[in-house]
């Protein structure tokens, strides 16, 4: 797929909508069990598979199998969902549209994915529906319309509008990481969908090219690129595939670079004679103001999804450890005491934690503090170093990059620690970014 495609992949489908997905309305269909909150609660679903009303071609039935087992995949990712086996209701007869509702209830499916499979090589036509077991009503609905190719993408987009219509809020399913990869002795940045696929390479100067950080519509990116001879800050656009030197006048040695939630400001770190401080850029304009004066070193920026505050790695206490402070610079404090060095700071979606390496014992290790209760926790140990923590847009994920298995490559896991496990790449893989 030409990595232009990616950034705007909505372009390439088109959906049609016959029943609203979103929050129950209470005079409407009900739904058996929702999802809000924090709760952990999962739903048991059943992917009976696609139904083809017409004898479809080869490339058809391959893309309606794709389909079935990414949804499942995708459902099972979020946590939120128990995605019952499909050896279970195999037996089950599907007649038509008749969906034997008392049979898929007593195996304990309170969701039940139908729908249809249409087309042939050069476009498929995919009917998803989501209906809940006890009532038999039809919950969510939606059509989708594209290429076989993108057989992927619908799947990711059904697994999105089954989340909204049971929490009202969009999943990962859709969601894409940026992240460093090793090619030969350079470093380029790469973008993926959460599960691995779709590769797409953004960087080619051979160069090293570091600390990528989506804008927060996805269609940009910042990242800190050595191909001057000095790191410099750069803009990727999406949209049309140029990339823009940032950096502004005067600036020294570039680093480290996040959006403002409202995409018009990037905050970096710029060393002069050896000291580093935080600036802000404006992106519309290019000028740029220091917003830390510290006699230590400070890096590593990240906004609150407020926009109001911004937590940094300073020494300037003596050891490294992770500082707040208003978006202007005022009302500095340091939120971290424990640790021999803390570094990538990551606020979570609700701006309720941050996570953050810190090395313990001479390696590091990923730790998520609650900032209003103060309270932390440590979410990996004893498993190599473990670094640049990174939150999924619906906070239930982290991202991180670990060289547990001799080489960096990158792992998620739940919000809480469970379910680690590496994203396959046929490179080293460093400081991800999981777009918002």
């Amino acid at each position: 797929m030409n990595r232009r495609i990616h950034f705007v992949l909505a372009a390439a489908l088109s959906v049609w909508s016959p029943a609203p997905a979103g929050p129950q309305d209470p005079n409407g269909p009900q739904i058996g069990l929702t999802i809000t909150g924090a709760a952990q609660k999962q739903i048991p679903i059943a992917l009976p598979g696609l139904r083809a009303p017409s004898p479809a071609g080869a490339e058809a039935r391959e893309a309606g199998e794709l389909i079935r087992s990414v949804l499942g995949s995708d459902l099972s990712f979020s946590g939120l969902f128990n995605v019952l086996p499909p050896s279970l209701y195999a037996s089950l007869t599907m007649a038509g549209d008749r969906i034997p509702f008392r049979d898929f209830a007593a195996l304990g499916a309170t969701g039940i994915v139908h729908g249809t499979l249409g087309g042939g090589s050069q476009e498929i036509v995919v009917e998803g529906l989501l209906f809940d077991s006890k009532s038999e009503a039809l919950i969510m609905g939606k059509r989708y319309r594209g290429a076989p190719s993108l057989a992927r993408d619908i799947a990711h987009r059904l697994a999105n509008d089954i989340t909204i219509a049971y929490t009202g809020k969009p999943g990962v399913s859709l969601s894409r990481i940026v992240m460093v990869g090793r090619v030969g002795s350079a470093k380029e940045i790469f973008v993926m969908d959460y599960d691995g696929h779709d590769l797409n390479q953004i960087t080619r100067n051979k160069s090293l090219n570091v600390s990528p950080a989506w804008s927060p519509d996805g269609k940009r990116l910042a990242f800190v690129s050595y191909k001057k001879g000095t790191p410099r800050l750069y803009v990727y656009n999406g949209d049309d595939g140029g990339t823009q030197d940032m950096s502004p006048a005067g600036s020294e040695l570039c680093v480290a670079p996040d959006w403002s939630p409202d995409g018009r400001l990037i905050a970096f770190s710029s060393a002069k004679q050896g000291d580093s401080e935080i600036h802000v850029l404006d992106v519309a304009t290019g000028r740029s103001r220091q917003i830390t004066f510290s006699r230590g070193s400070d890096t590593s920026p990240v906004w609150s999804p407020s926009g109001r505050e911004i937590a940094f790695t300073s020494d300037r206490s003596g050891r490294p450890h992770i500082y707040v402070m208003d978006a202007e610079g005022a009302n500095v404090r340091r939120i971290t005491n424990s640790g021999e060095f803390n570094d990538s700071a990551a606020w979570s979606p609700d701006g309720s934690r941050l996570a953050y390496a810190s090395r313990i014992s001479g390696r590091f290790d990923i730790l998520v503090l609650d900032i209003g209760g103060g309270s932390t926790a440590r979410l990996t140990q004893n498993a190599g170093n473990n670094e640049s923590p990174r939150w999924s847009r619906d906070g239930r994920h982290i991202v991180f990059a670990s060289n547990r298995a001799g080489t960096y490559r990158l792992y998620t896991m739940d919000a809480d620690g469970n379910r680690q496990e590496m994203i396959s790449t046929q490179f080293e893989a460093t400081m991800p970014d999981w777009s918002r």
